[in-house]
């Protein structure tokens, strides 16, 4: 109970409003900027002791990220002066409506689908964006020829500073990340954020990611079972073949054989994006790829409790944890070497769908465990002590932990 008291009392200092409309924020301290990322994973979270609110949050999220053309943008800044902040930390990414010229994964649609298949009142209204979302990927992000979407900057992915693009862009320095980050923004908004184009004009940046294509797949699948629970055949069996087709791509795309995880796949030089990341654990949470069998293969190697190079006695980590001097690291976010709440939520997805309670349990406990003792944080250094400065509750990260208590979420 101590836990969701602190989610409880976390809660108002995370919320914002901005051109009429209510949502919830990353950090605290953070501006309004309306974060299809983040609005979508506090809706999992809030699912387990709010139900309407985290309705509340979805609705606010289409309703002002969901463009004409049903793709859902990323984020949306009304404020003239807080859009500016934010194009100096990420580029020139907003288009003349406040909205973020790029998208993200659909972990929206995915919790939309969650709350209906829960029967939360006025939740099919809901569910139909979230399949006109669905249908806007499908229609606008699969280059010709390929069974997967692709992503054209690394905020598309919505870990930007994955391990799995070090190739492509400096993920070590800030200046320079936010430099590479701008230039990949102007290079995509020239093709008009078209695949096709982007290929054909040589765009450096055009790949299929773990992580989105494994959050579509997740949000197809749900989205069809709550479309069948409804009645809607037509709707089911549309998303179900879609499902089929995404799951038969990252099978043979993005497996990889070697170290049996899922990795990336550079369309644009028809190479392969090799690293271990938590990112690469996602698609084997998906119901298709299970029937499959190498989802347990995955879970068997690096899903361990305290015995695998993603899961120490200390956290679940992005990366495998750095060797080295501690001195001698970067102290930017997502570091390999930190614990992180989103690994530990996308390890207890998987182990659940796995029918690995007990293991999924001892995720959703570290992570807690970690909250509790450290503040809510964006990531944990687990490998030293943090001063007091650092025990604050500023993240809204750690509340996923709530959406892994229940069950009923998977």
């Amino acid at each position: 109970m101590e836990f969701e008291q602190r989610c409880r009392d976390l809660l108002p200092s995370l919320e914002r409003e901005d051109g009429g409309l209510r949502f919830h924020v990353a950090t605290v301290d953070g501006p309004a900027v309306m974060s299809s990322w983040t609005s979508a994973h506090l809706a999992l979270s809030l699912r387990h002791i709010d139900a309407a609110a985290a309705l509340a949050e979805l609705r606010a999220l289409y309703e002002g990220c969901q463009r004409d053309d049903g793709l859902l943008a990323a984020e949306r800044v009304a404020d003239e002066a807080e859009r500016s902040a934010r194009m100096r930390e990420v580029g020139a990414v907003f288009g003349e409506d406040a909205r973020s010229q790029l998208i993200a994964p659909p972990v929206a649609a995915f919790a939309v689908a969650c709350l209906a298949l829960a029967d939360a009142e006025g939740s099919r209204d809901l569910l139909e964006l979230a399949t006109r979302e669905l249908d806007a990927i499908w229609g606008a992000r699969l280059p010709p020829d390929t069974p997967l979407p692709v992503i054209l900057h690394p905020l598309e992915s919505g870990v930007p500073r994955s391990a799995l693009f070090e190739s492509l862009l400096d993920c070590e320095d800030d200046d320079e990340w936010r430099d590479d980050s701008a230039t990949l923004f102007r290079s995509a908004a020239a093709c008009r954020l078209d695949p096709e184009h982007a290929l054909r004009a040589g765009h450096p940046f055009v790949i299929e990611d773990p992580v989105f294509c494994g959050w579509l797949l997740l949000a197809l699948e749900e989205c069809s079972r709550a479309w069948e629970k409804l009645g809607d055949t037509t709707s089911c069996q549309k998303l179900r073949i879609r499902s089929e087709m995404i799951a038969e791509g990252i099978h043979s795309r993005l497996w990889w054989e070697e170290h049996e995880i899922y990795a990336g796949w550079n369309r644009g030089r028809q190479s392969a994006l090799r690293s271990v990341t938590a990112g690469g654990l996602l698609p084997a949470a998906t119901r298709t790829l299970a029937e499959e069998g190498t989802p347990r293969r995955l879970v068997d190697r690096h899903l361990r409790p305290s015995a695998s190079a993603l899961w120490s006695s200390r956290g679940v980590f992005h990366a495998p944890p750095m060797r080295g001097e501690r001195d001698d690291l970067d102290s930017r976010g997502d570091r390999p070497d930190a614990a992180s709440p989103l690994a530990h939520f996308w390890a207890h997805l998987v182990l659940s769908r796995a029918e690995r309670p007990a293991d999924a349990r001892v995720a959703r406990a570290q992570l807690e465990a970690l909250a509790l003792a450290r503040g809510f944080q964006h990531e944990y250094d687990v490998g030293k002590d943090q001063p007091e400065a650092m025990l604050a509750d500023t993240s809204a990260l750690p509340l996923l932990a709530l959406g892994m208590r229940e069950r009923g979420l998977l």
